[in-house]
């Protein structure tokens, strides 16, 4: 079995490259889409219901997170491809033994911001509830921690081709 994780802040392109791939002939996920998948659990791992309007103290006590077993059902289910998992999870660098490889999409905050505003995105977190202050915040930690640990890091502030090319390039053998 092999897997790619590609990884970024809100806005740094992942459903985009998900699709991108699928596009062009390979396996990829994009993990916000598999509600099996990705969940808000309480501190408990109790799956928890998304609030349409999330405040800082929901969010200080649920967390993003992918379910292991079912991690692990897409990815056999495409062996002996390899499936590009395209998204983040509070608990992706826990799951790193499932990759071979982790890419960082690496975005700055004005980048972030401005995609966040784009009519044709196709979900609101970053734009309801509290979700926008803490993502300012937790940017500049969430890629320090997924860079330091050893992660492919990838300008994602380029357009989405040069994006995918690049992630192609640094993940494919040669």
């Amino acid at each position: 079995m092999s897997a790619v994780l590609i990884t970024g802040w809100s806005g740094a392109g992942k459903s985009a490259i998900a699709a991108e791939l699928a596009r062009r002939g390979l396996a990829a996920v994009d993990a916000d889409s598999d509600p099996s998948l990705a969940r808000y659990v309480d501190p408990d791992g109790t799956v928890v219901p998304s609030v349409a309007e999330p405040d800082l103290d929901w969010l200080a006590r649920n967390s993003w997170q992918w379910d292991p077993a079912r991690l692990d059902e897409l990815i056999r289910a495409v062996a002996p491809e390899t499936l590009y998992v395209c998204g983040n999870a509070d608990n992706q660098l826990d799951l790193a033994d499932r990759f071979t490889l982790v890419v960082l999409l690496e975005i700055d905050e004005p980048t972030m911001l401005s995609r966040l505003d784009e009519p044709s995105r196709a979900n609101d977190f970053g734009r309801t509830g509290d979700t926008r202050d803490v993502l300012c915040r937790w940017l500049p930690g969430y890629q320090r921690r997924v860079h330091d640990s050893g992660a492919i890091c990838i300008d994602a502030r380029q357009p989405l081709d040069q994006v995918t090319d690049a992630v192609l390039t640094r993940t494919q053998p040669s």
